[in-house]
């Protein structure tokens, strides 16, 4: 079996796992449908984007999107690699004769799946309930920020497991860098409600570029939301991951001074 076809068949068990696990779906999938809900019904109406009046709910669905990809890209990867490592798993699965990169690679291939599929039951709900009009534009830009996004945060989760020494530093770390920056990158809060230097601190931070894309690829007509701005900050932020991701990450528990 060649290792493609071994990364796709541990890509499949970790989907596998993934499923099973009751949090990680109420987490990873309900949650952000249920964030859709309420925010639209706390911002209601329209906001200001890009200079015009724009729906809420197309707004917040491309902002639970962006959600998403932080959550599950950085988040999830962080706490799951981190887990494995302190259980030991890790050490054990880079004793067998498969390559060490097949495990990374399954968990972030499984990340990437994950994220595809929520993306696609919120457009199906904004579709439903918030009169988002699909187009090529729209999907293309959606397409290209779940890809490049899951990518860099997953490059980012990685490099964080140097510093997350136990699950519970994990558990913690996730989900708080992610509901932070969701109130600063124009996630949870419309950038025109957001003090002027609030939005510039958010830019210096990836999320507020996936959610910059997304918004632009939802609410301006004919716009795919990609540019080069937007993708050159997700990229120099993946690359820092990988950097650092390479130099730091460990295999042993770090909690038994691995």
């Amino acid at each position: 079996m060649t290792d493609l076809a071994l990364a796709v068949a541990q890509t499949r068990y970790a989907m596998r796992g993934f499923l099973r696990d009751p949090r990680a779906l109420v987490l990873m999938v309900v949650m952000p449908v249920f964030l859709v809900v309420i925010l639209n019904t706390v911002f209601h109406g329209s906001t200001r984007f890009a200079g015009a009046r724009v729906p809420v709910g197309s707004y917040y669905t491309a902002s639970m999107t962006a959600y998403v990809v932080m959550m599950t890209g950085f988040g999830s990867l962080l706490i799951s690699v981190t887990t494995a490592r302190e259980r030991g798993l890790l050490k054990r699965f880079r004793g067998t004769p498969m390559p060490s990169w097949i495990y990374l690679a399954s968990e972030i291939g499984q990340n990437i799946v994950v994220v595809a599929a929520t993306s696609v039951v919120l457009l199906a709900v904004g579709v439903a309930f918030y009169h988002v009009k699909v187009s090529g534009h729209l999907l293309a830009g959606l397409a290209v920020y779940v890809l490049v996004g899951t990518a860099c945060f997953s490059a980012l989760g990685l490099a964080a497991t140097r510093v997350a020494t136990t699950t519970d530093a994990a558990s913690a770390m996730g989900p708080f860098s992610t509901v932070v920056l969701s109130f600063i990158s124009g996630v949870f809060v419309p950038v025109a409600l957001m003090p002027s230097w609030l939005v510039t601190l958010g830019k210096l931070f990836p999320l507020e570029h996936v959610a910059h894309g997304l918004q632009t690829a939802f609410l301006v007509p004919g716009s795919t939301g990609i540019t080069a701005a937007d993708l050159g900050v997700l990229v120099a932020w993946g690359a820092a991951g990988i950097l650092v991701a390479v130099r730091t990450f460990r295999w042993e528990p770090l909690a038994a001074g691995g």
